[in-house]
């Protein structure tokens, strides 16, 4: 039973990872639209799924000193994050977008020092100058002035994805994480109506074509709600930890995919940067596993 449990888990945890990059080949393939619009309409769409998801903690009861945390994940993780990864997207490749991103976890770990307090530790710099120096090189590789606006969109993504994900720790320890993500995603529309709505009107209008539509509707209900549960069912069968050693497979995912659909040729480069940025994860990941190991010892003796 405990084997079928965690291949289970395994299953999941690899499709999620295969969910979120394809979420930015499919980005690409809607990038002739406004990115703030895609992002809007991506995030209006996965609201339907997160909320039937969340539908049974509606009932939980939510502490005015925590509504300021709700708004800032709504903004940071929901709103800026998505708009700024799409805007990435629409600049540079989608294999480029999402090995950027997969720095998410060394973000977290370096102000989750600031934010919530926790220890910094010589593995954590190590960490930190791994991932600098991975994202430096894939900088170096970029080709055209373009591509550079395009990484430097990613990274405000992942900044502040990273400042989010610091106070969703702080929400998930009493509320269901499904719950603050259905909240975020809702309260990130606040944000993105109008956005959305002087976009429409600067544009003079846009206009979608049936395969655009699809690609949207993919983004939200598959790239968005579907990933976000398969993501919360693993983690309440293998620990965060663990998960996270996952994370390169996203933009392994992504370049697969950007190779086969978007005919994406990579510079050596962008391996450098993969290989540098997939052991920074690691190790972060083992040194998050062990010191949770030595929690637990400290209690138990």
């Amino acid at each position: 039973m405990e084997f079928l449990r965690k291949g289970k888990a395994f299953f999941l945890l690899v499709l999620t990872f295969f969910l979120w990059g394809s979420i930015y080949v499919a980005g690409k393939l809607v990038s002739d639209i406004p990115a703030s619009v895609v992002a809007a309409l991506r995030c209006f769409i996965a609201c339907f799924p997160l909320l039937v998801m969340a539908r049974k903690h509606f009932g939980v009861k939510i502490d005015k000193d925590d509504i300021k945390y709700f708004i800032a994940v709504g903004a940071l993780g929901y709103f800026l994050t998505v708009f700024m990864v799409q805007l990435g997207i629409s600049y540079t490749g989608a294999s480029m977008a999402a090995l950027v991103n997969a720095t998410t976890p060394i973000g977290i770990t370096v102000l989750a020092v600031f934010i919530l307090n926790e220890r910094i530790t010589p593995i954590k710099v190590i960490c930190l100058v791994l991932a600098i120096a991975g994202t430096a090189i894939i900088t170096f590789g970029a080709d055209t002035h373009g591509q550079l606006v395009g990484i430097a969109a990613v990274l405000v993504a992942v900044l502040a994805f990273s400042v989010a994900s610091c106070y969703m720790r702080k929400l998930t320890a009493k509320y269901p994480s499904i719950l603050v993500t259905a909240y975020g995603m809702v309260i990130s529309m606040v944000f993105y109506v109008p956005v959305s709505i002087i976009t429409v009107i600067r544009e003079g209008g846009i206009h979608f074509t049936g395969s655009d539509l699809l690609v949207l509707l993919y983004l939200g209900f598959i790239g968005s709600g579907l990933a976000q549960y398969t993501w919360t069912t693993v983690l309440g069968l293998l620990p965060a930890s663990t998960c996270s050693l996952f994370y390169p497979l996203q933009p392994l995912f992504a370049a697969l995919l950007g190779a086969v659909i978007l005919h994406e040729s990579f510079k050596p480069t962008f391996f450098i940067g993969l290989i540098l940025i997939s052991f920074d994860v690691v190790l972060s990941a083992f040194e998050a596993k062990s010191a949770s190991s030595n929690s637990v010892k400290k209690k138990l003796s």
